[in-house]
């Protein structure tokens, strides 16, 4: 039974939650000074780190295979809006005032940590439905295995032909190497489309003579074959490492957010304010 998407519920959630935030800070910007150790700043600072260790769970949760505490959706929607949510309430906590090193370090770590986090939720959203479209049944040794096939089938075709045709076939294989960044374009590209391959086999065939035109056209069509299945495995591969290298950043950022986090609140408690610039 398909899971429903609880986005539309989060979404309206967030909206009367951020509605009723500004307009706390509203009637707070025109009862008081603002800032952080005033009674609203103070409240928006509790809530503030609520929301972060809140959001920290999130890590946990997802390794959390046995908990029927919410689904991995409703967790990941909950992640998203509420990160918003927290960088909103943190802003409100400082009362536009920063004047002190932890803090303003606090905050930035936020600003990276929610930003990043809305980075990760459109790779999230993108890449696994690209993911469908390149992902082959074969194991890795076994696309390695046709490959060299298809690559002996075309230096069998291309064996003893004319030097148009030679010159072809070497053209071919380079063409079939993906370049450094194949994978990394797929994700605002397609393949090329058909009418324009089409034109191009329609070019290459007229460069050798009329005798080897029919073999030209099956070395083309392997050609193809290759060149498809060898783009599949690099975007599989290199789709997977965009996810990899969104978490290198978001989690080590969100670790160190905790720390300084953990850091503003002792100093807070121990020393009644924390050391300005």
């Amino acid at each position: 039974m398909p899971v429903p998407d609880s986005g539309p519920t989060w979404r309206r959630i967030f909206i009367v939650l951020l509605i009723g935030t500004c307009a706390s800070y509203v009637y707070y910007d025109r009862r008081e000074f603002t800032h952080g150790g005033s009674a609203f700043g103070l409240a928006y600072g509790v809530a503030g780190t609520g929301l972060i260790l809140l959001l920290a769970f999130f890590g946990i949760r997802k390794r959390w295979y046995r908990s029927r505490f919410g689904t991995l959706e409703q967790w990941l929607q909950s992640h998203i809006y509420l990160g918003v949510l927290a960088l909103v309430v943190l802003l409100f906590h400082t009362g536009g005032r920063f004047n002190d090193r932890i803090a303003v370090s606090t905050l930035l770590l936020v600003i990276v940590v929610v930003l990043s986090g809305i980075v990760g939720a459109i790779l999230y959203a993108m890449v696994p439905r690209m993911l469908t479209e390149v992902e082959s049944e074969l194991t890795v040794d076994e696309i390695a295995d046709q490959l060299n096939q298809l690559a002996r089938s075309m230096a069998r075709i291309a064996s003893g032909r004319s030097a148009p045709f030679q010159r072809i076939y070497d053209e071919l294989l380079r063409q079939t190497a993906p370049g450094p960044l194949a994978g990394w374009r797929l994700i605002v590209s397609r393949l090329k489309k058909k009418s324009q391959q089409d034109a191009d086999w329609a070019r290459l065939i007229a460069l050798v003579p009329r005798e080897e035109q029919e073999e030209l056209r099956q070395m083309l069509v392997v050609s193809r074959q290759r060149r498809e299945l060898l783009l599949r495995l690099v975007y599989q591969q290199r789709y997977k490492n965009v996810l990899e290298f969104w978490l290198y950043i978001h989690v080590p950022f969100t670790i160190a957010l905790l720390a300084f986090a953990a850091l503003h609140v002792a100093a807070v408690f121990y020393y009644g304010r924390v050391p300005t610039w």
